[in-house]
């Protein structure tokens, strides 16, 4: 299913970075791309793997006995702490770098059309990008009979993602419940499973909300750039909401895998 949701993205990927096509720079239409789709296996890969590797529902809490009668579950639980806390370091760039280009798109809207509610000026230097852009879409328009089912099977594949990621971690256990015997050392673990499920409704809506609000362009539906910058905004608010969890989670999780550490030293 990985590879069909990877797929699918791409498709969608594809689309927005068509609109934006000779109004940006290629750079950030790259970068872009890029954050997103990393974004999305990044988050792929926590949900459905590194999360349930470490919280299974089947597996009973720990506790500091079981953990000292075996070494190779205290390793095993050390090792994957260290995987999802490597994980979160690699998407915080991510972040950084797709509000960064989310940034520069809306920027890019504004120097070559026009917000709702602003007069364009008729400067040749305003003029020349507009009638750009009417041919850009005009092009568009002439390929979505070819895009459309595309289109509509790379959404079907990916809202099955995002439904697998949802219910891949509803089955886990909490964090607060599967190391019960050492919250009262780190009382800072209470904030993990609310990280958790925070990434999740933001990631969701991301590629489940934002991403598909683009099917608009698509086929269509939306003739000003006001909407396009609503989705942008939108897709910042949610990054930035990413960025503060990933920094929220650190903390907890670096104590944690401390914890473990000085166990093998004991």
């Amino acid at each position: 299913m990985k590879n069909q949701s990877v797929t699918g993205l791409s498709v969608i990927l594809e689309q927005m970075v068509a609109y934006f096509s000779n109004r940006a720079n290629v750079d950030d239409l790259d970068v872009l791309n890029f954050s997103l789709h990393h974004l999305f296996c990044r988050i792929d890969y926590m949900y459905r793997t590194a999360l349930p590797e470490l919280l299974n529902g089947a597996t009973a809490p720990l506790t500091e006995q079981t953990l000292t009668d075996d070494l190779s579950l205290r390793q095993n639980t050390w090792s994957k702490l260290r995987a999802i806390k490597h994980i979160i370091n690699l998407l915080e760039p991510l972040c950084n770098l797709l509000v960064d280009a989310t940034r520069c798109l809306l920027e890019a809207l504004d120097l070559t059309g026009h917000m709702a509610g602003a007069s364009p000026a008729t400067t040749d230097e305003n003029t020349i990008p507009r009638l750009a852009a009417v041919v850009q879409s005009e092009e568009q328009n002439w390929l979505q009979p070819l895009n459309q089912e595309d289109w509509e099977q790379a959404l079907t594949t990916l809202i099955e993602s995002l439904s697998s990621w949802q219910q891949s971690y509803s089955q886990l256990a909490h964090f607060v419940n599967h190391f019960a015997y050492v919250l009262p050392a780190i009382p800072s673990l209470t904030q993990l499973d609310e990280i958790f499920n925070i990434v999740l409704d933001s990631t969701g809506t991301i590629f489940g909300d934002i991403l598909p609000g683009f099917q608009a362009i698509l086929v269509g539906q939306v003739v000003d750039d006001a909407t396009v910058a609503t989705l942008l905004f939108d897709l910042m608010q949610q990054t930035d909401q990413l960025l503060l969890q990933f920094d929220a989670a650190l903390e907890p999780l670096h104590t944690l895998i401390e914890h473990f550490a000085l166990m093998f030293h004991k």
